[in-house]
């Protein structure tokens, strides 16, 4: 499997939740993520190569050249989605380098006013910065959706409510950006939580089983 840098879209996507358990290549990753965990005494290089050998290699026999780009790109972005040991693999091999995202070991103090939470619903322009600071996905919301434009041109659509005082939901509709339509399926949701405001920025919480991050939203664009 091919390396990569962790950049934040797939960081975004490490807390999405899993809708569709049937899908074959889902269980496929999820036996690759089994493997994974089973071989922590081994070196990176020999968990890699004992996933391509069992899984990867065999899979692509069955798709024509000309798919089997598509094919890898899904499962290397679904595996990072699913799979929280070869997330900190990638944390290892190439560690988030911005302090515009902080991997956190404790859960943070919600401090956030109500008085702040109203200027956010009342902003309908955000962005958020890649792990290298140098670039920007915009965010354009309203009552209904949340619409993200990538560096790139690309887009992702999802709509958008408050599930709480300080928490609101995602739910994904559809991307032509390569990474976010790999990595999510219709239906599937993300959650947020505002944890404070500084400045012209939002810490944003994300949380999962075995990881807390949280990230800057700005507003503006």
């Amino acid at each position: 499997m091919r390396n990569s840098i962790l950049i934040i879209a797939l960081l975004l996507s490490t807390f999405l939740y899993p809708q569709n358990h049937s899908d074959t290549a889902d269980q496929m990753i999820d036996k690759m993520c089994s493997d994974l965990k089973q071989t922590e005494d081994l070196s990176d290089s020999l968990r890699i190569e004992s996933i391509n050998n069992k899984f990867i290699l065999p899979y692509l026999t069955q798709f024509s050249d000309s798919e089997r780009q598509d094919k890898i790109d899904h499962l290397y972005f679904r595996f990072q989605k699913r799979c929280q040991y070869f997330r900190d693999y990638l944390q290892k091999t190439d560690p988030v380098k911005s302090d515009n995202w902080v991997r956190l070991n404790v859960r943070p103090n919600i401090t956030i006013s109500e008085s702040e939470i109203n200027k956010f619903k009342n902003n309908s322009e955000f962005y958020y910065l890649e792990y290298d600071g140098d670039k920007k996905t915009i965010v354009k919301t309203d009552n209904t959706f949340w619409i993200e434009t990538f560096p790139n041109g690309t887009n992702s659509k999802l709509y958008y409510k408050w599930i709480g005082k300080n928490k609101f939901e995602l739910e994904f509709i559809e991307s032509n950006n390569n990474i976010k339509k790999n990595f999510s399926k219709k239906e599937d949701r993300y959650i947020y939580e505002i944890i404070n405001k500084e400045n012209n920025f939002y810490w944003i919480l994300l949380e999962a089983p075995n990881e807390i991050v949280k990230f800057k939203l700005f507003v503006g664009k």
